[in-house]
């Protein structure tokens, strides 16, 4: 489980010093984190509240402080396990494989809304997570909440030109990877598990989700179970 503390600036300036050293030269710098983060928030007016999109580790570890919390419905995007990682869940001989949004369908997930006095604390430690590596590109997309309210959110969409994209991935291959690689930040079968479930707790029924369980459960020859149980009680007041 990530916590706050593990996302300060500091630390993470040290791992991407590491990945440096190990070759991994497309980790962004501070600045180069920075300035993403200028420029998405030019949609943004200071003094407002914010809301925040999250489809994968954000639904069950979003190391946030929020205002709100809302099941939601995104058009136009996917959830898809579309890009490699060597460093956290995976290594550099067996690279694991992570959620982003990939163009088309749709995605339903959790909302989060930041009070304006939250917004600048609580998106300097959401970029300095979702930004090591530049894979992600930070888009506004329109979020209907589950209430009828519809809101703008920012999100985190695959950049499918970055070096760690494999989009067209074989769902065979996909799942050996989630099945047995696994890094400094845990397995990644932890990761679709722990997705899986919180999807589930939301009342979401994720078909591409539930297929890669049962593959990977396969592949293991055990039931894949979740490290991080749903809060059944947070869930329902979302």
């Amino acid at each position: 489980m990530l916590k706050r503390e593990d996302l300060t600036s500091e630390n993470v300036d040290q791992i991407v010093a590491d990945a440096h050293k190990a070759g991994y030269h497309f980790f962004l710098s501070s600045a180069e984190r920075e300035a993403r983060f200028k420029t998405a928030m030019e949609r943004h007016q200071p003094g407002e509240e914010l809301w925040v999109f999250a489809y994968g580790s954000l639904m069950w570890n979003p190391a946030l402080e929020y205002a709100e919390a809302s099941p939601c419905h995104v058009q136009g995007w996917h959830r898809s396990f579309c890009f490699w990682t060597p460093l956290g869940r995976g290594t550099p001989e067996l690279p694991g494989l992570m959620l982003a949004l990939e163009s088309g369908g749709d995605c339903e997930g959790v909302a989060y809304r930041l009070a304006p006095h939250q917004v600048r604390s609580e998106l300097a430690i959401l970029w300095n997570r979702e930004m090591l590596s530049g894979v992600y590109q930070a888009r506004w997309v329109p979020t209907k909440l589950r209430d009828g309210r519809t809101v703008s959110a920012v999100t985190f969409v695959v950049d499918n030109g970055h070096c760690q994209y494999c989009g067209d991935l074989p769902v065979d291959k996909a799942a050996h990877h989630i099945a047995f690689a696994e890094g400094r930040r845990g397995a990644c079968r932890d990761y679709l598990a722990n997705t899986a479930a919180h999807t589930r707790a939301l009342g979401i029924h994720d078909h591409y989700i539930e297929d890669l369980v049962s593959r990977v459960g396969g592949l293991r020859g055990e039931t894949i179970v979740p490290t991080v149980l749903p809060d059944v009680e947070a869930v329902g007041q979302a």
